[in-house]
């Protein structure tokens, strides 16, 4: 979150002993004008609910009015729900980087025009 560049954004929801952070997105522009998603991450109760989209499409507006006209993310390739929603908000594999997990999992970079 300390990068150059970098930003964090959250949700939070209501609960019992205050607020709560259900979901966040971190993300970052880089000097060539091309945004990255570092991570996106909610709260198993709280998916499917159109959360990690929302927090997607604003990522991807501050992104875009920072200048970048690109966005890209990396993926493990077995982690076949966020490739999948990846998809529906019209990423594309755009390369296989191997090992690029610490457990030796490979990683798509999935890449979309904003």
């Amino acid at each position: 979150m300390r990068r150059r560049g970098a930003f964090t954004l959250l949700a939070q929801a209501e609960a019992p002993a205050g607020e709560q952070i259900i979901g966040f997105i971190t993300a970052e522009s880089t000097r060539g004008k091309v945004g990255h998603v570092i991570t996106i991450d909610v709260l198993p109760d709280s998916r499917r609910t159109g959360l990690g989209s929302r927090l997607l499409l604003a990522a991807e507006e501050r992104l875009r009015f920072s200048g970048c006209s690109r966005v890209y993310l990396e993926t493990a390739v077995d982690n076949l729900p966020a490739i999948a929603f990846y998809k529906r908000h019209g990423y594309d594999v755009i390369k296989t980087v191997p090992r690029y997990y610490s457990n030796g999992v490979d990683a798509f970079v999935m890449e979309k025009g904003i």
